[in-house]
């Protein structure tokens, strides 16, 4: 059973355990809402994305104009129209509703994790501690999402939702919500060799021709012409061979493997906000970051092979594994990709469910030791500035996230692969 069903099965027949975890889980929900009331009422990426959305729908060209006095809106043309309806709410309204669906989607997500990993079934104790763990495991990279009124919470989703209906003979449907990730913003990019690879050739070919679709959508409402404009001015934004997105530095805030490379080995990059503290272990050109950068990617897409193994073109039964699979190829992307921040590190979701069970799985021993203290790291890594917030900047100033990235990744490869049937459920 999923959804709203777990919560009174637990209540009905978990005991004092399973209404003790129960009641974790429910705090952290009633926090984020809060949460949520509080954001609403704040500056952040919304503002940004509906001030983009009116200028398109104007005439004026979103991507060469600056919002919030200096941000860059970088979406797709096809998300500032898809979003217009928000404007009638205003401001708050449109954050207040965008942040219940960020936890809805979130949820939601959770429990296709949940299903993949042959949870549905278990003992309500242990879905209650389960759901309890992982909600606050993550429960700052949901609240940087809330704060800064993200989309990776429906990357995440469309993601999960889009691989769940592709491998259960919808293919169309579920490449279409893998379409409008990629539309969105280009990270789900990573499961397009990944269909093709497990079998799923109508779900590629699905997820290819609805997001080309996509991209020629927007022609409807603004013109043949001013979308071509928009795309192209969009295409040089993104540039991935501008040195501003190799060095990745502009902001301190950024995570991925450009910025960590450049925080630590380059003087070149950093911008105004950097602080002073000292950090540099070398100083090679942007030259040099680019092809330590590229040896950085092609590792992470090299290692992929240990993920789903040879030969090629097999399809994969295992709910576990293809959770395992999927996890490590989403936390890649904040490696990858340019311009992440904290809230990227939601996409480490799948992989950081996976090592949960995992964990809860083996027996008491000194294994079990190891890897709690692992997850413990990963829980630390992931919320200090929710406990020790004052130091934040320092924290972005050494990449301790972009670190936690790269532990997650070891934990995935050296975790152990256990064998099931795959799940009859559909969540």
């Amino acid at each position: 059973m999923m959804g709203p069903h777990w919560i009174r099965d637990c209540w009905q027949n978990g005991g004092l355990r399973g209404r003790i975890w129960l009641g974790a889980w429910a705090l952290a929900i009633l926090g984020l809402l809060v949460n949520v009331l509080i954001a609403a009422g704040e500056r952040n990426d919304m503002d940004i994305f509906l001030q983009a959305s009116a200028d398109l729908r104007a005439g004026r060209n979103a991507y060469l104009l600056r919002y919030n006095e200096w941000y860059r809106y970088f979406y797709s043309p096809f998300f500032a129209l898809a979003i217009a309806p928000l404007e009638w709410l205003g401001a708050a309204g449109a954050k207040w509703l965008w942040g219940l669906g960020i936890i809805a989607l979130m949820l939601r997500s959770l429990w296709i994790m949940e299903s993949w990993l042959g949870l549905s079934g278990a003992p309500p104790v242990e879905r209650a501690r389960f759901h309890a763990l992982l909600l606050l495991l993550l429960f700052q990279p949901v609240r940087d999402n809330i704060n800064s009124m993200q989309v990776t919470p429906l990357l995440v989703w469309l993601s999960l939702e889009g691989l769940r209906l592709i491998r259960a003979e919808r293919p169309w449907l579920g490449g279409a919500l893998i379409a409008i990730g990629l539309d969105v913003k280009l990270l789900p990019a990573v499961l397009l060799p990944y269909l093709l690879w497990r079998r799923h050739w109508m779900g590629a070919l699905a997820s290819v021709t609805l997001f080309a679709a996509l991209q020629f959508a927007p022609a409807l409402a603004l013109g043949w012409d001013e979308l071509m404009e928009l795309h192209r001015t969009r295409a040089e934004l993104l540039n991935p061979t501008d040195a501003r997105h190799i060095l990745d530095e502009e902001e301190p805030s950024f995570i991925a493997l450009g910025s960590l490379l450049s925080a630590y080995l380059s003087t070149e990059g950093g911008s105004s906000h950097t602080l002073a503290l000292p950090r540099n272990l070398a100083a090679l050109t942007v030259e040099q970051i680019a092809v330590l950068l590229l040896i950085g990617r092609l590792t992470l897409i090299a290692l992929t092979l240990a993920f789903v193994g040879w030969p090629p073109f097999r399809n994969e039964l295992n709910d576990q594994r293809v959770l395992r699979e999927a996890g490590y190829l989403l936390l890649c992307t904040i490696l990858l990709f340019p311009h992440q921040r904290n809230y990227s590190m939601l996409l480490a979701a799948p992989a950081i469910a996976w090592l949960l069970h995992a964990r809860l799985m083996l027996p008491s021993g000194r294994v079990a030791k190891r890897w709690t203290i692992g997850l413990v790291l990963v829980f630390l890594g992931l919320n200090t500035e929710l406990m020790l917030g004052e130091f934040a900047d320092v924290y972005a100033h050494y990449k301790l996230k972009s670190f936690v990235a790269i532990g997650l990744i070891a934990m995935l490869v050296a975790s152990p692969v256990r064998q099931g049937s795959r799940s009859t459920e559909q969540p």
